[in-house]
């Protein structure tokens, strides 16, 4: 028994003893007034009380001893015998001094016992390694094996073999799945606690979604009924393996393949992809995945730290595993839940729903009547899937970085100026290739002056005789951002130029893949957004970067754009990646514009119109700001590029498009108004040139000018 429950007992019982010997006194000294019928009927009535409370806490003992069988129960899978509430020969109730029946509880409160930690000293040896209720460290399922066993279809030589032929390849930890599926994978762990795994099932299913399950060998056998829960409710079943730190590559390959064959001949799942409960992954384990033919997942987020296993709310937990500037989950980015971690039994299903609220709710586009999951034309929202589902849906699937191998020819950079050129030289050819922006003189920009801004361009439009606009859109930013303004250009059939800042793209390639999956051009915004010309203190304008700092910060940029879209092309062969540069702020330098134009960059693109909507105070602030760059005397401002954003603190722009766009499409045909979106990569495709005409030349010669 409990020590605490012993003393308890030890403490009734001396209560007892000393209100009998004080009773009995007070019978002897007034035995001259009171008849023996009377002390033999006092006798009885103290007999009765001490049967009453000896049965109390005989019934303790028993809730004690039956909860910590229970927990044997759940740790070992065994089932125990259940101890009778009272012997054969004893009466559940005895009868009061009036002759009526006294149930044992019904003057007595009923003592439950408090829920305690099992002591590791109080479990039987051979359950050492599983996870104890309570215990902040997880135990390894295999530390106390001393020998590995064997898989029944293979034997060592037949693993030796496997693992020649892999050739020492390690499997890559695939912590993001690369897809363009606008899908998020949850995954989760952990079956110790049968009423963890019910909350988490029906959490999925009030959500329609569809997750995998990495279950154990030891918990495939000791929780069969919750793993075929889980198949049960159409989830993914997946190997969950825990080798030992001093397990050798030919030992985890004998755990995969043991695990594996108990995950199909008892559950008939055969399945390719594996994950290691926790810690570090060893090479060793990469060697085996691969050896076994499988895939080694991991995860992006992992909802799994020790200091949140007391926590009582999801709101608390949020905060400390996504990080204050995590605005959401990304495609294919794996987030595992460990269901039996937390003190609160239900907190894992709590997570997860409030994860998606949070933070994958938040991605769907929702405005104007147009609501993800009641407008049904509305595909904005991220789907939950499994692991595996994702991994099948091949169309979607891609190799992140791209072999250079595959990377189209046409990809390849060819310096447009020599180092040696004069700056003559490269006012002559920025003329033709620098789209420009009529805030941006020579009062905001280094090493060029008033004259060489006669030859430049400050229209920011593109030539065209035609009602066409280019929308463009800067920076970076996570999901929730982006994929509204993907949904808004997708709705209305109209492409985008998207140029990319680089420094955070790499830790979420699959949206930028996805955003020229979609039919949109990208260009570069350089790697670090450092713009080749700032103001000082002072007002002057001054470099933020050397000649060779900037120089690596362009040629980077490109190299990781390459990484991610360097195989894909338009149906005409001309690569998606264009090689177009949106300078930073939009300012530019002598020594700017050369690195941009040795490393073969073909045009510098500014526009028209700054909507400047990361400041936009409200929507119809917005919306006013790009009609203002749509129609010039009542017509359509033909060539106009517009220059917006993508990040979070441009959160009116995809509703402001949404609207103009909609309206755009009621207008006739004929109406002056009515624009077509054009795609920039159409018009500056090499042989276009922005360089002023002979005409305009004159036509800029005859204005008056009415400044000094």
């Amino acid at each position: 028994m409990d020590h605490k429950y012993r003393h308890k007992a030890a403490l009734i019982a001396a209560i007892l003893f000393l209100q009998g010997a004080c009773f009995m006194p007070s019978l002897v000294s007034a035995a001259g007034s009171v008849d023996t019928s009377q002390e033999e009927a006092a006798v009885r009535k103290a007999e009765r009380e001490l049967l009453v409370a000896q049965n109390n806490l005989i019934e303790a003992q028993r809730a004690l001893i039956a909860k910590q069988q229970l927990a044997l129960q759940q740790a070992t899978g065994k089932t125990y015998p259940e101890i009778s509430s009272l012997p054969s020969n004893y009466s559940s109730a005895v009868a009061s001094s009036d002759g009526n029946k006294i149930r044992p509880y019904a003057t007595a409160p009923v003592i439950r016992p408090v829920e305690l930690p099992i002591e590791t000293e109080s479990v039987p040896k051979s359950l050492k390694p599983t996870i104890l209720p309570g215990k902040q460290s997880v135990q390894n399922e295999a530390a106390t094996s001393p020998v590995v066993k064997m898989p029944k279809t293979v034997n060592m030589a037949d693993i030796q073999q496997m693992i020649a032929k892999n050739h020492g390849v390690l499997a890559r930890e695939e912590k993001d799945i690369y897809t363009t599926e606008a899908a998020i994978p949850f995954t989760f762990t952990g079956f110790s606690r049968r009423e963890s795994v019910d909350a988490v099932l029906d959490a999925l299913k009030a959500v329609n979604g569809r997750a995998t399950f990495f279950v154990t060998e030891s918990e495939m056998r000791k929780y069969e009924d919750a793993v075929r829960d889980v198949l049960r409710d159409g989830q993914e079943l997946a190997l969950c393996i825990y080798p030992k730190p001093t397990e050798s590559v030919a030992d985890v390959c004998a755990d995969i393949i043991r695990g594996k064959e108990l995950l199909k001949n008892k559950y008939g799942v055969d399945t390719q992809i594996v994950k290691q409960f926790s810690g570090v992954v060893r090479k060793e384990t990469q060697e085996a995945v691969a050896a076994t033919g499988n895939r080694l997942i991991g995860t992006r987020i992992n909802a799994v730290q020790s200091r949140h296993k007391d926590y009582l709310s999801a709101e608390k937990i949020l905060p400390e595993i996504f990080g204050a500037n995590t605005l959401s989950a990304t495609r294919g980015g794996i987030i595992n839940i460990r269901m039996d971690w937390y003190t609160k039994p239900d907190l894992a299903a709590e997570l997860f729903l409030y994860i998606k609220r949070k933070k994958i709710d938040n991605i769907a586009y929702n405005a104007f009547g147009d609501v993800s999951g009641v407008n049904p034309a509305n595909d904005s929202a991220y789907t939950l899937r499994s692991v595996g589902d994702i991994l099948a849906d091949t169309a979607h699937l891609w190799s992140y970085p791209v072999p250079k191998e595959r990377y189209l020819p046409q990809l390849a950079m060819h310096p447009l100026i020599s180092p040696k050129a004069t700056h003559e030289q490269l006012v002559n050819i920025l003329a033709g290739r620098y789209i420009g922006e009529h805030t941006v003189k020579e009062d905001r920009v280094i090493g060029f002056t008033a004259k060489d801004f006669e030859k430049l361009d400050l229209t920011g439009t593109i030539k065209t005789d035609e009602p066409v606009i280019f929308l463009t859109f800067d920076d970076w930013a996570y999901d929730n951002s982006i994929n509204k303004l993907l949904y808004v250009l997708r709705k209305h059939h109209v492409p985008a130029t998207f140029f990319i800042l680089t420094h955070n793209m790499i830790y979420n390639p699959n949206l930028l893949r996805a955003i020229a999956m979609e039919g949109h051009d990208i260009g570069s915004h350089t790697n670090l957004h450092k713009p080749m010309a700032t103001e000082n203190e002072k007002g002057k304008e001054v470099p933020t970067e050397s000649y060779e700092e900037y120089y690596t910060d362009v040629k980077t940029s490109y190299e990781r754009l390459e990484s991610v879209l360097g195989d894909l092309k338009w149906q005409d062969g001309s690569p998606v990646l264009t090689k177009m540069m949106r300078p930073p702020t939009l300012s530019f330098s002598d020594m700017g514009t050369r690195v941009i134009l040795e490393n073969g960059f073909e045009y510098i693109v500014n526009g028209h119109t700054t909507t400047e909507d990361y400041a936009a105070p409200d929507l119809v602030t917005e919306i006013k700001r790009i009609r203002d760059g749509l129609y010039y005397r009542g017509k359509v401002r033909k060539g106009a590029v517009f220059v917006m954003h993508m990040t979070n603190e441009a959160k009116y722009t995809a509703a402001a498009l949404d609207i103009i766009l909609t309206e755009n499409e009621k207008k006739a045909d004929g109406d002056p108004t009515k624009f077509r979106v054009g795609q920039l990569s159409q018009y500056l495709n090499g042989g276009y040139s922005q360089a002023k005409t002979e005409k305009q030349l004159r036509h800029e010669r005859r204005k008056i000018k009415w400044w000094s």
